[in-house]
């Protein structure tokens, strides 16, 4: 069999997953640096409660319970222990506490604001740094692993372009016809989609009819999956995309525009996280902003296609 030529990267999917990516690593780099501050700054007041003792509850008014405590000398103390949410204690309970010699009426307890409010940003920057590292991990592992794809076998097939939608996303596929059945790949897409014909022979590196990762060639230009290979029809208002000859290239950044709509549901999902994980205004913020740059970047991962999806000839 004859060596088919070398066929021509997919500059346009690469550009796209980084352009996802960029925005997650800003933000999450920005996240990490102002949680490390904020760490510092919380967990000040605790590094100088050096003495500890066991305290008796005296009194509990809403979220401030009052308690005593012989210090080190046996001199009597008294303090404040703040909360984040309101208790109920029993007067004459004993707990053990924290506090600051020099400033015995600062005293703190496992459970209180200051406590509950280290563990927050703890958790924050855990949060942060595992979703940088979960995209930057995929997002690599595509630029990466797409190329290699291409020193697969190569294998004949006919293929159609369609596109589906599914609510506001809209995205291109390829509809392969190989000797064992239909299969359909989801694609980023390239100019040279909407100038082949319908059911078009094409080169395809990997055998579709069993392998889950194969790359199309269109005239020569490698088309990126955005999925696996499946073998039955994609969800959603599958349609014959138009053909056009001269079909030219779209500007990325109208596709970038059209993806960043799912952003504005960033502060609905940060209020609901600050709310549930009781986080307040300050994890509504990390929140918020973490989920806008993973909301851009997700629909990167999933193909692309700027044109909406056509009327013609439903797939």
């Amino acid at each position: 069999m004859t060596t088919p030529p070398p066929s021509r990267p997919h500059t346009r999917a690469r550009t796209q997953l980084l352009a996802g990516l960029v925005p997650v690593l800003l933000v999450g780099v920005a996240l990490l640096v102002v949680l490390a501050v904020r760490l510092g700054a919380a967990q000040e007041p605790l590094a100088r409660a050096t003495a500890t003792a066991t305290a008796t509850v005296q009194s509990v008014q809403d979220r401030q319970v009052v308690v005593t405590w012989d210090d080190a000398d046996g001199r009597a103390q008294r303090g404040t222990l703040q909360l984040r949410e309101a208790v109920d204690v029993p007067a004459g309970t004993e707990v053990p506490v924290q506090y600051d010699p020099a400033d015995p009426g600062a005293v703190y307890a496992d459970g209180d604001a200051a406590h509950t409010a280290v563990r927050d940003v703890v958790f924050g920057l855990v949060v942060v740094a595992l979703a940088v590292v979960v995209v930057a991990a995929l997002t690599l592992r595509r630029l990466l692993g797409r190329p290699r794809l291409a020193r697969l076998p190569v294998t004949a097939a006919t293929a159609t372009h369609v596109v589906v939608r599914q609510g506001l996303l809209v995205r291109s596929w390829l509809e392969l016809t190989t000797g064992r059945g239909v299969r359909w790949v989801p694609v980023h897409w390239a100019p040279e989609l909407d100038r082949m014909r319908a059911d078009a022979p094409v080169q395809v590196h990997g055998d579709p009819a069993t392998a889950s990762r194969v790359l199309p060639v269109v005239d020569g230009q490698q088309v990126w999956p955005s999925g696996r290979v499946r073998r039955s029809a994609p969800r959603g208002d599958v349609r014959q995309a138009p053909v056009d000859p001269d079909a030219p290239d779209q500007p990325l950044g109208r596709q970038l525009r059209g993806d960043a709509v799912a952003v504005v549901l960033a502060p609905v999902l940060g209020l609901l996280w600050a709310y549930v994980d009781g986080s307040g205004p300050a994890g509504f913020v990390v929140a918020s902003v973490l989920l806008a740059g993973v909301l851009f970047w997700l629909p990167q991962v999933l193909g692309s296609s700027p044109a909406p999806a056509s009327t013609r000839g439903q797939g």
